[in-house]
Parts: C-alpha cells; structure tokens; sequence
C-alpha cells in the first residue's frame, strides 16, 4: 500500500469516528479523501439549490446580512464589469445587478447558468459556461466575487482560483470573497467538541496566505453567523435567531467569531 492509499484509508477511517476533529490543530486537506472534483460538484444543481436562499430561514437570514456587508464593502461604488467567479444561480449577480454596467458570470455548471438566466438582464449579462482552470477572459475587472467557493474547494483548486481571480482584477479593482466554514468560529469549535464536525473548513490564516501569494491585501473582513449553522433546524425559534445574528453583526462582526466570513480584497 502506497503513501496516498494509506492516508485515504485512514482519513476515511476517522472521516467515520470523527472523534479526531477535537484534536485538529488546522483543517484538514480534503483532497485525501474527497473523490469528486468541486469543479463538477454542482453539474446537476439548479434552481433548487436557488430556492434554498429563500426556504431556509437559517440560510435567509445569512444571506441578508451577507448582501449588507456586500453593500458596506461597495459604499455606493459604481461597477463598469463585475465578474461574479464560480457564480451558480446568479444568486449575487442579480443583487449587484443595478450597480453594474455589465456583469460577467463563469460556472462550469450549464444548469446554473440556466436559472441566472432566468432572473438577469441578459442584455447587461455575459455567461461563460467554462472550466476556469482552461480558459482566459482576456478582460479586467473593476469587481470580483466568489461565493461559497473557497473553503468547499480543494487545496489545489483553491491557488489556481485566487490566481485567476488576481489575473483579471483591474489595478484599482475590489474582490469580495467569503469562508462560510471559518475553522476557528465558535460555532465550528463547538461541532469539534461535541463530535459533529468532519475537520474540514478553512481558517483566516489559510485565507490570508492565498491572498498573498498572489500580491493581494485584505482590506476589511465581516463574520457573521453564530446560531445559525444548521440552516433548517434548530432549538430556538427563528425570530429570536434572527435578532440575535443581526445584534451580533452590529457589535461583534469585526472580530472572527461567526462561521461566514466576507472579505474586502485589492491590490
């Protein structure tokens, strides 16, 4: 049995226990035991996966306060070409879409891109449905985002994005990215501890050294999420949840607390 075999036996081995997360100083690399590639993971996803920022209250609630931060971040600025990386559904484009002048959106999901062209101006609208580890748009940016990318991503996949990503930002252009499995949240050190979490994630460190290998700077970061991981249950009722998320992202959301991170990038 080779290195790489004996690492996916015993990842898949503990993957099972997940007695091993509470010891897990870093996340651990998916890439020993994740079979699928992420750039083929949402083939077949569409507009359920759209329905599901509506229908989950948890999800809703997350994703109000990520469309505020997305708007702090922007402060009224005005956007000529906005690429929307990895944009699924159109989820964010179609928020961005009275701040753009014209809106790229690359996914190598068909489906996706399908419902986005449900819900966009398509005559503002570019989709490029692409592999973007083959191709080059042959264009810069005033505006780059990537949602729900990064921390799902393998290590490799990870790089070769922020590169991309770095390649086609214009000199005074903004990139706004999130790390919804911030690994040292609270809520994600609470699943470690009660053996409910797989030790996967991403941590802040991990995020600023991708940044940075590619000249990039992070200019503000916002985390929110405390109560809300499981966007479809929970003990409390939802209205209490849905305070407390929006008092937390009022006084505490400088600090890297909640388990969704946005970040403000640039050159």
């Amino acid at each position: 049995m080779n290195l790489i075999k004996l690492k996916y036996f015993i990842g898949n081995y503990f993957k099972k226990t997940k007695f091993y997360a509470i010891f897990l100083l870093k996340p651990l690399k998916k890439k020993y035991w994740k079979v699928k590639d992420y750039t083929t993971s949402h083939y077949n996803k569409g507009e359920d996966y759209h329905e599901k920022f509506e229908k989950f209250v948890g999800r809703k609630i997350i994703w109000d306060l990520e469309k505020k931060i997305i708007s702090e971040f922007l402060d009224n600025k005005k956007i000529s070409h906005h690429l929307d990386f990895a944009s699924g559904t159109g989820r964010i484009a179609q928020f961005l879409e009275k701040n753009s002048n014209h809106q790229y959106l690359l996914d190598s999901s068909k489906k996706m891109l399908e419902h986005a062209k449900k819900i966009l101006d398509i005559n503002k609208s570019t989709f490029v449905d692409e592999d973007f580890t083959k191709i080059n748009l042959d264009k810069k940016f005033d505006l780059i985002t990537a949602f729900r990318f990064f921390p799902n991503a393998e290590i490799f996949l990870r790089k070769s994005a922020m590169k991309f990503i770095s390649e086609h930002l214009s000199n005074n252009g903004i990139i706004i990215i999130n790390n919804h499995y911030n690994f040292w949240s609270l809520p994600f050190i609470f699943s470690r501890l009660t053996f409910r979490s797989d030790g996967f994630g991403m941590s802040h460190k991990e995020v600023k050294e991708l940044v940075e290998s590619n000249q990039l700077k992070i200019y503000k970061y916002k985390s929110i999420g405390l109560l809300t991981r499981k966007e479809r249950r929970t003990i409390l009722p939802w209205g209490f949840i849905s305070k407390f998320e929006n008092f937390f992202y009022e006084k505490f959301s400088n600090h890297l607390m909640g388990y969704n991170v946005l970040y403000l990038i640039g050159k």
